[in-house]
């Protein structure tokens, strides 16, 4: 049998690798259960969950209904309240009021950096941009409902918040923005995310989107336009189509220079040769698609990439599953992926058949998000050498032209087979209804470091895991589930596990360190810590911070792999000690592996719903009385006691944190038990308001000392004590 041919690949300086991907997707958390999704053809689609609202107080099957949809239906995620407030140092009362699509779509991007290994102090890039895409802002709708009864309720709903909260908490300094476009916002994102890595605005970028379902309104728009099925089912290409189900997901993917990638010797999924955007200008209605621009749209996204049209095997179609935009979308790829017969665009006798397909049918249309689940469908495929087969998918529509025989829709499962020399190509397309489109061409990276990965273990050689998280029950999570990955089939290599997780994850306060001379010693070690045995080859603690007199401020550089020195740097390390670990992995980055992603401890937040207000007292003193009252002495007001002051103090900070009191630790730093520096200064605001004391001198102490609650109670103790009641409120700022 003559051996398959390599892929000729026709590298361009242009190019851009894509080299992690992450998401929340209907019936999926990780990348592995959105292909069992895909690859089983299976429909995630089911009934508005009660936890969203009451769907039959909103239906009517009769269509045209205000404020009514016909659709009861849709592809929803599991948790949308969920969220860790702590980790990213939250307050509870900001994270009521935080839009859920901008918390989801900072823990997919979180996880994403920490899969792929840019979290580590070595391998942060600041140069990052952010670039995500959005349709809707209804979360803003509940908080409406609220401020409509009386309650002063606002919701921080806004796009350009999901780009912005990630540069912050990832300390990001490149662009930072949302693209609305509708149904193409998410890959218009990843279009503008490439541009901004080849003009050099910066090295890396994230750009995804997110897509949630949170009111009533959100349905009732769709069916106000006739665009829902009623049967709850996105038949793409059928010719039973009538409509989509919408459908939730948040999702991400991480950009960089294929040159930039290979260099860093970065895992890279595809890809993306080209991408371009452009509008179907002047229509027969707004909303209408023009099949002319969608084929001026991908070919120009093909010459863009330098190849063929006939070297594309896959497109990921919009395919919002309707009888006529189905025929229209199959229309343009017809006329820019088919050989013509007058000999141009390289024609052909026979051209090579093109897979197509919509991920609308397993999950929805995710609108704003939809490019963004299309793209990671196709790295999916391109991983997995794969195309998955189209749902609900029993007669093709009729008005689908078909007779060229260069497109077919696979209704099972098929192996992605290339013609010899051509790498797997596909394209991605994305549609918005008021015209304005993005198609992406994206190619396999034929990557043998994945599929054959040996290990460079030294057999005897002592090696050290170093694991850490914010909570004690999270970092015992984190060890039994790398316990699990250490002892499974696909276990990494030792070198490169131990790598990952000492250069390229973020450190946390809670730390563990497991030596090891292989991987049955280490995964010896990581059991014991699970079950609380004191052994010699594991230590953990709780790093102190340095303000607090914990850990040293220079690093502590390792100089051997030996045992006796790094017990010693591992001790210092789960101190909170800075150690510089990198001697211990000279050499080149080795190739990155997948260590299990952090395991947020959510708690469920939702903006807070009205209830009746409160009537206010009616005034009862007299002008008379209370000028009287003005002539009379003021009384002196005892002294409180210390019990009370911290009582106070511990009932107004569960007030600001909304946790239990029973959690609020008083000897804790107030930035670690949750503050920001608004909230001390509100909180030092509402203590001179109750005591009536002069706290100008806490206000520093609190921002620049890193007081505890029980610190502040001996400022408040020392003030009631003297006495001293000021004219007027000293300046706190902004309260």
């Amino acid at each position: 049998m003559t051996p398959r041919p390599e892929p000729e690949r026709v590298e361009s300086p242009l190019d851009i690798a894509v080299v992690g991907v992450g998401g929340y997707y209907p019936g999926s958390t990780d990348m592995a259960s959105l292909w069992e999704t895909l690859r089983t053809g299976a429909d995630r689609v089911a009934e508005i969950p009660k936890e969203r609202w009451d769907w039959r107080a909103h239906h009517d099957e009769r269509r045209g209904r205000d404020q009514k949809s016909y659709g009861k239906w849709g592809a929803f995620l599991d948790d949308v309240a969920g969220f860790d407030a702590s980790f990213f140092d939250v307050l509870p009362s900001d994270a009521e009021i935080m839009d859920p699509q901008e918390r989801l779509f900072l823990e997919v991007v979180w996880s994403l950096l920490e899969e792929t290994g840019y979290l580590g102090t070595a391998t942060h890039e600041k140069s990052t941009g952010v670039f995500v895409g959005l349709m809707y802002e209804t979360y803003g709708r509940i908080a409406a409902t609220g401020w409509n009864s009386g309650q002063l309720t606002s919701a921080d709903s806004t796009a350009w918040r999901l780009a912005n909260m990630v540069s912050y908490q990832c300390d990001f300094q490149g662009p930072s923005y949302a693209v609305g476009s509708a149904c193409s916002s998410s890959l218009t994102a990843v279009h503008l995310a490439c541009q901004s890595i080849r003009s050099g605005e910066c090295r890396m970028a994230v750009a995804g989107g997110a897509n949630l379902i949170l009111h009533p309104a959100h349905l009732a728009g769709l069916a106000s336009r006739g665009m829902l099925s009623p049967e709850g089912r996105c038949r793409t290409f059928d010719a039973g189509a009538n409509g989509f189900v919408p459908g939730e997901g948040v999702g991400a993917v991480l950009l960089k220079s294929l040159a930039d990638a290979e260099a860093d010797n970065d895992e890279i999924w595809g890809v993306i040769k080209a991408s371009f955007v452009n509008s179907a200008g002047r229509r027969s209605g707004f909303t209408v698609p023009n099949p002319t621009a969608q084929a001026d749209l991908i070919t120009e996204a093909i010459r863009r990439a330098g190849v063929t049209p006939q070297s594309i095997g896959y497109i990921e179609a919009h395919g919002t599953g309707t009888k006529l935009g189905d025929p229209l979308e199959t229309a343009a790829l017809n006329a820019a992926l088919t050989p013509r017969a007058d000999g141009a665009q390289n024609a052909t006798a026979g051209p090579p058949r093109c897979a197509v397909g919509s991920v609308k049918a397993n999950i929805g249309h995710l609108e704003g998000a939809a490019g963004i689940a299309g793209l990671t469908k196709l790295l999916l495929q391109l991983r997995h050498r794969q195309i998955a087969p189209c749902v609900h998918l029993d007669k093709v529509n009729p008005m689908i032209d078909t007779e060229s025989g260069r497109f077919y829709f696979p209704t099972e499962l098929t192996d992605w087979v290339s013609e010899p020399g051509t790498p797997r190509r596909g394209g991605v397309s994305s549609f918005g209804s008021g015209g304005a489109g993005a198609h992406v061409i994206v190619e396999e990276y034929p990557d043998e470091r994945r599929r054959s990965r040996a290990t460079t273990d030294a057999d005897g050689e002592e090696d050290v895991l170093l694991l850490s998280a914010r909570t004690l029950p999270q970092l015992r999570i984190i060890a039994e589930r790398t316990a699990e990955l250490l002892a499974g089939a696909d276990a990494p290599g030792l070198r490169a596990l131990t790598y990952m997780a000492a250069l390229r994850r973020k450190e946390m306060p809670v730390r563990l360190a497991v030596l090891g001379r292989n991987i049955e010693e280490v995964l010896a070690g990581l059991r014991s810590f699970q079950h609380g045995d004191d052994v010699p080859r594991v230590c953990h603690g709780t790093a102190v911070p340095q303000h607090a007199g914990g850990g040293n401020s220079e690093p502590v550089v390792a100089q051997t792999r030996e045992y006796r020195e790094l017990a010693r740097l591992a001790r210092l390390w789960t101190q909170g000690s800075v150690v510089d670990w990198s001697p211990v992995w000279p050499g080149p980055r080795p190739f990155p592996v997948t260590l299990p992603r952090y395991p947020f401890a959510k708690k469920p937040y939702w903006i807070p719903l009205a209830q009746d207000p409160e009537p206010v007292p009616s005034p009862s003193v007299t002008v008379a009385s209370d000028a009287a009252s003005s002539d009379r002495a003021p009384t002196e007001k005892p002294v409180p006691s210390r019990l009370s002051i911290e009582q106070e103090l511990r009932s107004l900070a569960t007030r600001f944190l909304r946790v239990p009191e029973s959690e609020i630790d008083v000897d804790l730093d107030l930035v670690m038990l949750g503050f920001d520096s608004i909230a001390l200064i509100q909180l030092v605001g509402d203590l001179q308001d109750t005591y009536e004391i002069d706290l100008d001198e806490a206000v520093d102490a609190v921002l620049s000392d890193h007081l505890s609650l029980a610190g502040l109670a001996d400022h408040v103790e020392r003030a009631t004590a003297a006495g001293h009641v000021p004219a007027t409120m000293p300046e706190l700022g902004e309260r």
